[in-house]
């Protein structure tokens, strides 16, 4: 860890925790309950494995996390201590902040479709499906670092939801087509779903119930940032492609 500010002010003390690399976006995982060191991973995939490792015990020592062993007796699990929960309001608020703030500091290489629909698992509401769901994503102007993702599926069944590159071999029971930035624009709450979709975001499928009901198993009726209101031009002005 980094030797700290040498000063007692409170301030200078949680920096010591939120202000080192990728720490708060490994709390925002754990704050998501991807307790597992794969799936803060996967929510964090730019971030080395050696340096998660090394990020993760600085919090063990920091009284943020604590490790459980795992119900099914295999590896453990990182759990928020109450120290940890208390930082809930501050990473929601940084997230506030980037969406009203931020908006026009998002660059075309920010644009990642992996963690785009990783975003829809953690949102995917499981009560609101009765059966298996297969969702496949075609995404359109992908940064060039990840076409591999520019197909993408959500798999989600009442037990449980993941993100599949490959083909997971079910069949598809909705299609979404489009430009990845449009779906990071309704993502967010920058555009509203029903405004893109059947224009910008193409929607296929047999079971048109399932269709109509895609706002409430992902959550797209109930996104923050929609509420927020627009600020421009106080980060940097906008960069061409950005949303």
């Amino acid at each position: 860890m980094q030797d700290g500010y040498d000063q007692f002010c409170p301030i200078a003390k949680t920096a010591e925790v939120l202000a080192t690399r990728w720490t708060p976006l490994i709390l925002r995982e754990l704050m998501a309950d991807n307790r597992t060191f794969n799936d803060v991973h996967r929510g964090v995939p730019l971030i080395s494995r050696a340096v998660l490792v090394t990020r993760l015990r600085e919090l063990e020592d920091q009284g943020i996390i604590e490790r459980r062993a795992r119900s099914n007796g295999t590896g453990h699990e990182y759990w928020l201590t109450p120290a940890g929960e208390a930082l809930r309001p501050i990473v929601s608020e940084m997230g506030h902040w980037g969406l009203v703030h931020a908006r026009d500091a998002i660059k075309p290489t920010d644009l990642d479709p992996f963690f785009l629909v990783w975003g829809f698992r953690k949102r995917a509401v499981r009560d609101a499906i009765d059966k298996k769901v297969v969702a496949r994503f075609e995404f359109a102007g992908v940064p060039a670092n990840r076409t591999k993702y520019s197909i993408l599926w959500l798999v989600l069944d009442p037990q449980g939801v993941d993100v599949c590159a490959k083909d997971p071999g079910f069949a598809v029971d909705v299609i979404f087509r489009g430009k990845i930035a449009d779906f990071v624009a309704v993502y967010l709450g920058y555009l509203p779903w029903r405004q893109v979709e059947g224009k910008e975001i193409i929607v296929e499928g047999t079971d048109r119930r399932l269709i109509k009901e895609v706002p409430t198993w992902i959550r797209l009726d109930k996104i923050v940032g929609r509420d927020f209101p627009v600020v421009k031009g106080v980060v940097r002005e906008r960069t061409t492609g950005a949303i």
